[in-house]
């Protein structure tokens, strides 16, 4: 594992195409297939956002490097940077994180300073290892060294946990079809975001806030795509609702629409019903 600094200014072609530029070819030890790249903001950039204790929020899982000979590569995909590097470190996944930041956490030493590629210690390693959140990157071989997606609430919080979400949304947002969506036969939802929404909800139903586990000692929900995967929507947070069985087979089965600008859902009856939770003082929908 190593830790890059990166400008906010970076970031998104860093997340759009999972790659970095250094200036050195890391060595003692050299780079490894697998390795995770922490894109931890500079601290510049992290004062001025407000992001002092959130400055990583996303990591690179190393793949390649490759030398940029006629700075080309460089021009390209960081144009506006004023800079070219000699090297150009390729990612086979971008990897979504809790928001942290190393200096916040327990570790055996410092990883401040400017130079790039800073490997960090193993025994340092473990204690950063469950802030990547493997399963929202559909990282199959990642999944044991992973805290589970349907407890994530409960392990880091409800905002950090949002954060998390929201942070696979900017990584889907920003790459092409082909890394955002996964298809193998129809359309291949990412189990995990949906567990990991359910997580953040308490399993408590979005349409009328029902809530298994008092009555049944078990939590249960299901996750519903607003706009569905087949006919355009995106399998991101904001185009998931958390709902219970019978409020998804209805709004399955009416053809329900839903209304972005009121938070709610509007049935062919004229029903209206609006997003409990922000009655319930639990907040709006994602």
């Amino acid at each position: 594992m190593r830790r890059l600094n990166v400008r906010e200014a970076q970031i998104d072609e860093c997340i759009r195409e999972s790659m970095f530029a250094l200036s050195d070819n890391p060595r003692n030890p050299a780079l490894q297939p697998g390795e995770p790249l922490l894109l931890q903001l500079t601290i510049t950039d992290a004062r001025r956002l407000g992001k002092v204790d959130q400055r990583i929020n996303f990591a690179l899982i190393f793949e390649w490097i490759e030398r940029d000979y006629d700075e080309s590569i460089s021009r390209r995909h960081w144009p506006n940077e004023g800079r070219v590097w000699n090297w150009i470190v390729y990612g086979s996944a971008t990897v979504p994180a809790i928001p942290f930041s190393l200096d916040r956490l327990d570790l055996s030493t410092t990883y401040s300073g400017q130079n790039n590629a800073r490997y960090i210690d193993p025994v340092d390693q473990t204690k950063i290892q469950p802030y990547l959140l493997w399963s929202l990157a559909q990282q199959p071989d990642r999944y044991s060294q992973i805290v589970n997606p349907s407890e994530i609430a409960q392990t880091f919080g409800r905002e950090p946990t949002l954060e998390g979400v929201l942070n696979h949304d900017r990584i889907a947002l920003l790459s092409p079809p082909s890394k955002s969506r996964y298809v193998r036969e129809g359309f291949d939802r990412n189990q995990w975001l949906a567990e990991s929404l359910k997580s953040y909800y308490s399993d408590r139903c979005q349409v009328c806030g029902n809530d298994f586990e008092p009555q049944y000692g078990e939590s249960f929900s299901e996750s519903h795509h607003i706009q569905y995967l087949s006919s355009g929507g995106q399998d991101i947070s904001g185009n998931i609702v958390v709902v219970c069985p019978n409020h998804d087979r209805i709004i399955h089965a009416t053809h329900a629409e839903f209304d972005r600008g009121k938070l709610e859902y509007r049935y062919p009856n004229g029903l209206r019903i609006t997003d409990s939770s922000r009655s319930s003082g639990e907040g709006a929908w994602v």
